[in-house]
């Protein structure tokens, strides 16, 4: 489920960017399994004290990350993660 999070965006700014994100994702196939979180407000700031907001966008398919950055480059900074998860090749034993 690849999950989208805002920092350092005010509220409507915030709706706002989410909202362009929904209409650029309607028609990818994976739409639906999108997350949107949000959290309290939060500063992001450069070294000179500058407003910095930025999308992040978290997931588990390189293919996927890859359609994150090329549909939102244009629209906002964008960190995308690919998190490359990897299951024990042996499940580890539980106490009983």
């Amino acid at each position: 489920m690849p999950t989208i999070e805002f920092f350092g965006c005010d509220p409507e700014l915030r709706d706002e960017v989410e909202c362009q994100i929904r209409q650029r994702l309607v028609s990818e196939p994976f739409h639906r399994d999108c997350v949107f979180v949000e959290s309290q407000r939060s500063l992001v700031r450069d070294w000179h004290g500058n407003s910095r907001p930025f999308v992040r966008v978290s997931t588990r398919s390189a293919e996927r990350a890859a359609r994150f950055r090329a549909i939102l480059a244009d629209m906002c900074d964008l960190e995308v993660v690919f998190i490359d998860f990897q299951p024990a090749t042996v499940q580890p034993q539980r106490p009983s």
